[in-house]
């Protein structure tokens, strides 16, 4: 491989990358399972079986597969050590779908670019003669606005089969596929560590560790078959799959074959089996709906071939044409199919006879009785098995290439079934991944209507105290702590929540505010409560202050402000069911400039109790920023504004509302410049919900 070469193996020279298989259930073992109790009772599992007919078993198959992708849903992601098999958890109901095999995961890390983070999962198969031995999933898990694709932005010419897979440049989701020959995989996988270019060789160390032992010296020639799809303001899946070449190629010579025009039918099946993965990538990982993928057809070499074995039967190979893929087709395309496989051509069925004439030793004409008597002295005809010789060992021969020819035959036959079954589930993902994104573009091309004005459900055992100070009299004041509160009212009486509201409280009323509503508790309650104003760390303790607080002194401080502790525990000695308490107070001293913090920098670390979530606005030393720039005209602080809008988003548990709402604090802040990651204290038990 050329020094170019290698630079597109590794990565992309020149592009700046901003960009549960579950666990091995088979649903047919767990049916044909019942034969290991022959050894117990026999003729009770053939009675068993017999009296189940075709339908029920089809049906028990059905359901079992139902509940075991029901299940699957919910896992956490890829675990190492774990095997999968057709598909790969991603977290929160979303997988990617593995091509055929059993995969064992390998290694997981994470990588970091401004403004990017990635989750990686390496993968490798399990299974003897897989023809696809790798997998490498990428995972950005920071949803952000558009960029190019990587179609659109790549500068690298070493690759071939580019598809944007009918994306439209304006579109929702964005697809991207390519295929790379690496000419021997060994050595590109060793050899990372050597790589001149820093993005590449970055991108592809993190992943390095799963790849690292042998493999054969067959299999050293491989695609490199990347696929990508992201979706606006969402979130983007990179996968790039190691894949054989068709038997009797390389990589290189398949990809300079497809270059020069020279179109073999294999390219056809690779180019379908990479759309089918693109589209299944979108239906399982973006919608949500596990979908399989088809195995690859094409012939490889396998380890008998590597070890010198003889090729089997042309009987055994047709045997094992891949009658999945006729099954796929119409009925009258099925049965084309099954006599073309039935029948041999025209030219092979006369074969058999000549082969017979070839066997037949040559018939020896009856001489006269002269030359019979003049044959009589004649001793030895011992040579004549000799002559005969020769025709029997060509005639091996020809039997063996007519087993070989047959075998061909097969191969493009089972391509050809292949192919037409591949195109046949092209269009069906294609069409129902284009009906899901229109219907995603229309709702967010749709005007959104005001609600109207109703009185929203207020349920007895979900009840907030929610307290906004900003005009404080003797610190800094604040800009909005006042309208967050406002908008965090609000959006909990949306979702039912009788909420306490107050604003610009001084030290009597705040103390006098949390000892009402601690009377408002009850055993089993859903509790939260939302501060937003200065808050200040002394000590290991954290303080929210009232707006008459002097500030003379630490023990005048801790006199008369607010101990959040006491307020949590408040709410643990009411035996609440869930608590949540949200701080959205910035870091910064007041008597040393603007901001939301008073004494030394930062609010401490804290701890839930059993039951409670606490989160805070910002982390540790960091600020919490109130707008985004001098053209942000939000009345709310960036962490409020965010939240409002993630809890009134139905089936969302709260675990995950509070997780987007980091993530997306995180990505905003950073477009400006800014570090603001909101810290979170989880030790609630059970799943609870703003919005079912």
């Amino acid at each position: 491989m050329t020094s170019q070469e290698d630079q597109s193996q590794r990565g992309f020279e020149k592009i700046e990358f901003h960009g549960k298989g579950f666990t091995t259930v088979n649903v047919n073992a767990l049916y044909g399972s019942m034969q290991d109790l022959k050894s117990f009772h026999p003729l009770g599992v053939n009675m068993l079986k017999k009296s189940l007919s075709t339908l029920f078993r089809q049906t028990l198959r059905l359901a079992l597969f139902g509940l075991v992708v029901a299940a699957q849903t919910s896992w956490a992601q890829p675990v190492v050590g774990q095997t999968y098999r057709d598909f790969l958890p991603m977290g929160s109901g979303a997988s990617v779908p593995l091509p055929e095999g059993v995969w064992k995961s390998t290694h997981n890390d994470s990588m970091s670019f401004p403004g990017e983070v990635w989750e990686i999962h390496v993968l490798k198969n399990q299974t003897l003669d897989a023809k696809v031995p790798y997998l490498v999933v990428r995972q950005e898990t920071l949803p952000r606005p558009w960029n190019s694709s990587l179609c659109q932005s790549i500068k690298s010419t070493h690759q071939i089969m580019m598809d944007t897979h009918g994306a439209a440049a304006s579109s929702l989701v964005q697809k991207c596929s390519m295929v790379f020959g690496i000419r021997d995989f060994q050595a590109w996988k060793q050899g990372i560590d050597t790589w001149t270019n820093q993005s590449d060789k970055n991108w592809w160390k993190a992943a390095q560790p799963g790849m690292l032992d042998d493999v054969p010296s067959f299999k050293t020639s491989v695609f490199q078959v990347l696929m990508q799809v992201q979706q606006f303001n969402g979130k983007k899946i990179q996968i790039d799959a190691f894949v054989l070449p068709p038997k009797g190629l390389t990589a290189p010579k398949f990809r300079d074959d497809f270059r020069s025009g020279t179109t073999l039918p294999e390219h056809g099946i690779l180019n379908a089996w990479i759309s089918i993965y693109v589209e299944a990538i979108q239906q399982s990982f973006f919608n949500k709906k596990p979908q399989q993928i088809m195995a690859l057809a094409y012939p490889t070499k396998t380890y008998a071939d590597a070890q010198g074995q003889s090729n089997p039967p042309a009987t055994v190979l047709a045997s094992k044409v891949d009658t999945q893929a006729v099954r796929e087709l119409d009925e009258s395309s099925r049965a084309e199919a099954a006599k073309r496989l039935d029948e041999p051509p025209a030219q092979l069925k006369e074969q058999p006879r000549k082969t017979a004439e070839l066997a037949q030793p040559p018939r020896e004409a009856v001489p006269s009785p002269a030359v019979q008597e003049a044959k009589k002295p004649v001793p030895a005809v011992a040579p004549a098995p000799m002559a005969a010789a020769a025709p029997a060992v060509d005639n091996a021969e020809k039997l063996r290439l007519e087993q070989e020819r047959k075998a061909i035959e097969d191969d493009k036959r089972k391509m050809a079934a292949q192919l037409e079954a591949m195109t046949q589930m092209l269009a069906k993902l294609q069409q129902e991944n284009a009906a899901a994104a229109k219907a995603k573009e229309a709702a967010a091309a749709a005007a959104v209507e005001p609600p109207k004005p109703q009185q929203p459900v207020t349920y007895a055992n979900r009840k907030a105290l929610v307290i906004g100070n900003d005009k404080y009299t003797d610190v800094s004041p604040l800009a909005n702590a006042a309208a967050d509160a406002d908008a965090m009212a609000k959006s909990l009486e949306a979702v039912g929540y009788k909420v306490f509201k107050h604003h610009n409280l001084g030290e009597k009323k705040f103390k006098q505010a949390v000892r009402d509503f601690r009377q408002q508790l009850n055993g089993g309650d859903e509790v939260l409560f939302f501060y937003a104003g200065h808050g200040v760390q002394l000590g290991s303790a954290n303080y929210l202050l009232p707006i008459d607080i002097k500030g003379e002194g630490e023990d005048q401080i801790k006199d008369d402000a607010i101990l959040l502790q006491k307020v949590l525990d408040d709410m643990e000695e009411k035996k609440t069911k869930f608590a949540l308490a949200v701080i959205d107070a910035c870091r910064d001293n007041p008597f040393k400039g603007k901001g939301r913090a008073l004494g030394g920098r930062g609010l401490a670390p804290t701890t839930a109790a059993t039951g409670q979530m606490i989160m805070f606005s910002a982390g540790s030393g960091q600020q919490a920023l109130d707008r985004l720039g001098d053209n942000d005209k939000e009345k709310n602080g960036l962490f409020t504004r965010i939240f409002v809008k993630e809890m009134l988003k139905p089936g969302l548990s709260v675990d995950r509302v509070l997780r987007n709402v980091r993530n997306e604090v995180v990505r905003l802040a950073k477009s400006v410049g800014h570090e603001q990651t909101p810290a979170l204290y989880d030790q609630a038990i059970g799943e609870f919900y703003f919005k079912q």
